[in-house]
């Protein structure tokens, strides 16, 4: 891969750099890969990187600071406690002055500077480390709006009030969606100049080869990726619906993810006959989604996840489209993954969490697979414009032309 010409990014981000991780760590990965590791700095919580370790060559250039000063064993007494402890922890990072990693940004001297917060931590590191900075470009990069509804609060700040002065106060955003930067203008009453949208790009060189697709036995759906609660609820009504089905059919749902999150999951979703095919590396990743009959991607119908699913396009469905096989879409009709399905006609989308008629829909989807082989087509025709060269192009020519404006 094409690396970039000296170009210093500084990349502050709860989140690491991490290939196998998925969604947010993977990203970030496959998004800032074209930069020689000697020119980017990356700052992240102790804790995150002791969990979720980066990815070589990236693994030596992060520095970290503490988030969680205060831990308290989860049990029926200590509950009552967390939201204190949060709010105790949150402050001592509020009042520490972190001169080391001011000095390590100040000496690293980067020409761009990108704030990618993933929880209420990052924001208020954001104000800690970069509050001061003015003559470096900052940009924004949101993925979720994890912040919908947060009331996080600390000594003499809050959650909110921070995120809306990081968008006012940096005229150019980076966001997984345009309906997610949407969103920001509505909340927020802020305007930018300009906006990208950074979607996870793909490796086309090594997908997998076209075949002729034969119909399995059993007819298996795949899902990859976490179950975080804004995918669960729609994940769990089509686990009940291919439940349903299997009692007269040879069908399975096959979910690919971290060992962590089956644990959480597994006595509800085993009762249902979900199937845990282990956590895949992504090397591994395309080669065996390709195995399967078709490609599960949700997102929840729940009021409290609402912005959720309308602004967040999951990183998984440009690895679905590298995969090659028929993307079913189960989620609200207002969702960020089924404006891109219908926008690229690359798969097939349920809007509904009613189990007995996404069983009927499933049923119908299953008779006609081979019909609807020209989504898989169209899915891979749609990564021309989410390849990694083509996604590293746009990225530095927007980072460059920040520069250039700020100058």
């Amino acid at each position: 891969m094409e690396k970039n010409n000296g170009l210093k990014i500084l990349l502050l981000s709860d989140a690491p750099m991490s290939l196998n991780e998925g969604g947010i760590s993977q990203t970030l990965y496959n998004l800032f890969s074209f930069v020689e590791p000697e020119n980017i700095l990356a700052i992240a919580p102790k804790e995150e990187l002791r969990t979720r370790q980066p990815t070589a060559p990236y693994n030596t250039r992060y520095k970290s600071y503490i988030s969680s000063w205060l831990n308290l064993p989860p049990n029926r007494i200590t509950k009552y406690l967390f939201s204190f402890v949060r709010w105790l922890n949150f402050s001592i990072c509020q009042i520490s002055s972190y001169r080391e990693l001011k000095n390590d940004i100040a000496g690293f001297n980067p020409d761009v500077i990108i704030s990618c917060p993933n929880s209420p931590i990052g924001v208020l590191m954001h104000h800690k480390l970069l509050g001061d900075i003015k003559q470096i470009p900052i940009i924004p990069y949101f993925m979720d709006d994890w912040m919908y509804q947060s009331k996080t609060k600390w000594l003499g700040g809050n959650v909110q009030k921070l995120v809306c002065e990081i968008l006012s106060q940096n005229k150019r955003w980076i966001m997984i969606s345009n309906e997610l930067a949407e969103i920001f203008r509505e909340r927020y009453r802020v305007f930018p100049e300009k906006v990208l949208a950074a979607r996870n790009p793909v490796d086309m060189s090594n997908a997998p080869i076209d075949k002729e697709y034969k119909k399995g036995d059993p007819f298996t759906i795949a899902y990859a990726g976490a179950l975080w609660p804004m995918h669960y609820d729609s994940f769990y009504s089509v686990a009940k619906a291919v439940q349903c089905l299997a009692v007269d059919n040879s069908i399975e749902l096959l979910w690919y993810g971290p060992q962590s999150q089956w644990d959480w999951r597994k006595k509800e979703l085993t009762l249902l006959g979900v199937v845990y095919g282990g956590h895949l590396p992504y090397t591994q990743v395309h080669a065996t989604l390709n195995k399967a009959d078709a490609l599960l991607i949700t997102s929840s119908f729940k009021p409290e996840y609402y912005t959720h699913s309308k602004g967040s396009l999951q990183t998984k469905i440009t690895d679905y489209c590298k995969a090659k096989r028929l993307i079913i879409s189960c989620g609200p009709s207002y969702s960020a993954n089924h404006n891109f399905i219908k926008q690229m006609d690359c798969g097939i989308c349920i809007e509904t969490n009613d189990s007995k008629v996404i069983a009927e829909q499933l049923t119908l989807i299953i008779h006609n697979i081979e019909k609807h082989q020209y989504h898989v087509a169209n899915g891979w025709e749609s990564l021309k414009n989410f390849s990694t060269e083509i996604v590293h192009l746009n990225l530095k020519s927007f980072l460059i032309s920040t520069i250039e404006e700020k100058v």
